[in-house]
């Protein structure tokens, strides 16, 4: 991991063992790149069912199914082959030769999540993802078996993300972190999205609410083409 990274892992796989982490990262900054490999770390610790939630299965399946890291690799080659027992495409799982299962799956289709019995859930895009899919369907199965969620996501006005964001500030027993464009940075310390680029969007015509919640995590834009919205 970069070293913008390594909190989380500290706090996964610290004498604390956290079991709830709220990541607000702009757009590109590895938040689901965190996810995966911490999932392949965790399944070693715990055999059971890991789940990478998407708002969608099609996004699922385009971000990490069939998907690429910037750098080009697949997402899910970051399961090393000697640690795989087999896959399914259809159901999009992997099972570890532990016998743990790897699942990426989609809120649109809450009722395939029940009686699943996940021990980890990272809810990626958490601000689009349905609000009742995690206190009504998730969290009351990792609350009796003690697993834990990870929330990942970008502001998209004040909606849940931001509400389960602002618990997190307040609880100690939960990991939080808001990292901008300003607070990314490569091995070499170059920026991971450089401040030219943002200038460039602005020319285009970017409307700089967009801008301010995707690229310096404001919850405090509107939500672009919401009524009243300049008001």
């Amino acid at each position: 991991p970069r070293s913008y990274q390594l909190p989380i892992w500290q706090y996964m796989g610290g004498s604390q063992r956290g079991k709830r982490a709220v990541i607000v990262r702009h757009r590109r900054a590895g938040k689901d790149t965190d996810a995966i490999n911490i999932c392949a770390v965790e399944m070693f610790k715990r055999v059971g069912t890991y789940i990478h939630l998407f708002p969608t299965s099609v996004q699922g399946r385009n971000i990490i199914w069939n998907g690429l890291t910037g750098d080009g690799k697949r997402f899910l080659d970051f399961f090393p082959p000697e640690i795989v027992k087999g896959e399914n495409g259809t159901f999009m799982t992997k099972t570890m030769k532990n016998e743990s299962i790897y699942k990426v799956a989609g809120s649109d289709n809450p009722d395939s999540l029940r009686g699943v019995n996940p021990v980890g859930v990272v809810l990626s895009e958490y601000q689009d993802i349905a609000p009742n899919v995690f206190p009504e369907i998730i969290e009351p199965i990792l609350m009796e078996n003690g697993g834990w969620a990870i929330f990942l996501g970008t502001p998209k006005g004040k909606n849940h993300f931001y509400k389960i964001y602002s618990h997190a500030k307040k609880n100690p027993s939960w990991h939080h972190e808001l990292l901008t464009i300003r607070d990314t940075k490569r091995d070499d310390g170059t920026p991971v999205i450089n401040e030219d680029f943002i200038e460039e969007l602005r020319t285009r015509g970017v409307p700089e609410e967009t801008i301010q919640a995707e690229y310096f995590c404001s919850f405090e834009q509107s939500v672009l083409g919401a009524y009243y919205a300049v008001q």
